[in-house]
C-alpha cells in the first residue's frame, strides 16, 4: 500500500501538467533521482534513476506474473556530455522515452564536479522549468553519484525515497546539513555566507549514510565537516531542533535529548574594525539514559551535568569554527551577514576579502545548558553496593 501511494505522489506532477505541455505517462520516463559528476577528461556525467510504474505495481503486490522473477522498480542510466543539458538530451540515444525531471526527489553532486564549482549545475537547474525546487541536494564523498543511485536497499522499493528518508532522519538528529534546491539557489547568491550542502557516503550495496557536511568557498568544494562538527555548526547557526548528546559521567555514560535550542552569532567591533566573533547557544534537554551508579538526588548533581553538557556542545562548535577558519577560510556561519547588516560601510570595503578577515578573528563561544527533567526515576537501575 505504501509503494502504491508513493507511485501516485510521484506521478502527480505529471498528471497536473498544464495543457500547453500535455504529456502521456506512456511517453515519459519518471525521474526520481539525478546525479551530476565530472569525468577525468572534464566532460559532465549525468545519471538518472527512473521509476518503472509497471514494475512498481508488481513489487507492491509482492509477486510477478507467472511466478517469474520480479522486475526492478527502477533503472539507472548515465551519459557523458559537454554540458549537463547536452548529456541529458543525448541520453535519449540510450533510453526509450523523454526524461521527466519534475518528480526528482534527490540530487547527488559528485566530489570532482563540486571541486571545480557548482555554478554550472545551478545555472541549468534554475533555467529548466521542470526543476523541482524541494529536491534534496547532497554531495557524494569518496563515491560517485552513479554508485549511490545504484544502491538497492531492502527497506524501500525506490532508492531515491530511501535516501530522502535517511536525510530526514539524520536532520532530526542534527548530524547533516539538509539543503533543498530552492535554498541552494538563494545561498549561492549570498555574498555574506558561504554555501554548505549535506554529505552522503556509501556503506555497502544496500545502504548509504547521510551524515556530515560539504563546505564550499566561492561555489567550490573545499572540504568536509564530520557529524559532530556539523552539529556544532548547526548549534551555532540556530538550526538544531532536536538531537541526542552523550556525555561522560563517573563510572558510566549519559544520553541527553536536546528538546530546545537557540543559537546566535555576532561580530564585535572596536575602533571601526572587527575584533572578535561571538557565538551564544542556549539549550534545554532531558536525561534519556543513565548508566552510572550514583543517584541524581541534589540540584548540585544536575548543575554539574549541565556544565558537562555545555562543555560538550562548546567543543563541537569550536571544532566546526576551527575547520571553517583555519582549514577552509570559509565563513559558512554567516558572520558576514551581521557585518553587512550593522556595519555596511565597512562591509563595502572588505566584502571581497571577508573570508580572509573572518579566518583571523578570535572567537568567544558561550553555551548555557539546562536539564529540565531526569525522567521518571532519579536513581540509576544499578547502584553502588
Amino acid at each position: 500500500m505504501r509503494v502504491k501511494k508513493l507511485a501516485i505522489v510521484l506521478m502527480l506532477p505529471v498528471l497536473l501538467t498544464g495543457c500547453w505541455d500535455n504529456v502521456d505517462l506512456a511517453d515519459i520516463n519518471i525521474v526520481t533521482a539525478l546525479g551530476i559528476d565530472k569525468a577525468e577528461d572534464g566532460k559532465i556525467i549525468v545519471t538518472v534513476q527512473v521509476i518503472e510504474p509497471a514494475a512498481l505495481q508488481s513489487t507492491s503486490s509482492g509477486q510477478a506474473r507467472g511466478g517469474s522473477a520480479q522486475p526492478k522498480p527502477v533503472f539507472v542510466e548515465s551519459y557523458k556530455g559537454e554540458t549537463i543539458y547536452d548529456a541529458l538530451i543525448s541520453m535519449k540515444s540510450i533510453v526509450d522515452k523523454r526524461l521527466f525531471l519534475s518528480t526528482t526527489q534527490v540530487l547527488i553532486l559528485g566530489e570532482r564536479f563540486c571541486k571545480d564549482g557548482i555554478n554550472e549545475a545551478l545555472d541549468f537547474l534554475h533555467r529548466d522549468y521542470q526543476s523541482e525546487y524541494l529536491t534534496d541536494v547532497l554531495v557524494a564523498k569518496d563515491v560517485t553519484p552513479e554508485q549511490i543511485l545504484k544502491v538497492q536497499p531492502d527497506m524501500e522499493a525506490i532508492p531515491a525515497m530511501y535516501i530522502k528518508g535517511t536525510i530526514e532522519n539524520t536532520a532530526i538528529r542534527a548530524k547533516v546539513k539538509r539543503t533543498m534546491l530552492i535554498n541552494l539557489f538563494k545561498d549561492i547568491e549570498n555574498k555574506c555566507r558561504q554555501v554548505t550542502i549535506g554529505q552522503i557516503t556509501k556503506e555497502n550495496e544496500k545502504t548509504v549514510k547521510t551524515e556530515g557536511t560539504a563546505v564550499f568557498k566561492d561555489g567550490k568544494l573545499v572540504g568536509w565537516l564530520d557529524q559532530y562538527q556539523t552539529r556544532g555548526y548547526l548549534f551555532a547557526t540556530d538550526k538544531v531542533k532536536s538531537t541526542v548528546i552523550n556525555i561522560p559521567v563517573t563510572n558510566g555514560k549519559m544520553s541527553i535529548e536536546v528538546s530546545n535550542s537557540s543559537g546566535k552569532i555576532d561580530v564585535e567591533f572596536k575602533n571601526g574594525e572587527p575584533a572578535r566573533l561571538s557565538v551564544q547557544v542556549r539549550l534545554e534537554g532531558i536525561i534519556g539514559e543513565y548508566t552510572g551508579k550514583k543517584p541524581l538526588n541534589s540540584p548540585d548533581d544536575i548543575y554539574k551535568l549541565e556544565k558537562i553538557l555545555s562543555q560538550e556542545v562548546k567543543k563541537e562548535i569550536v571544532m566546526a569554527l576551527n575547520k571553517a577558519q583555519k582549514d577552509y577560510s570559509s565563513d559558512i556561519f554567516g558572520f558576514g551577514t551581521v557585518v553587512h547588516k550593522y556595519y555596511p560601510h565597512y562591509w563595502k570595503k572588505v566584502m571581497d576579502e571577508w573570508n580572509d578577515v573572518f579566518s583571523k578573528l578570535p572567537a568567544d563561544i558561550k553555551v548555557e545548558a539546562k536539564i529540565m527533567r531526569a525522567g521518571l526515576i532519579k536513581s540509576p537501575m544499578m547502584k553502588d553496593e
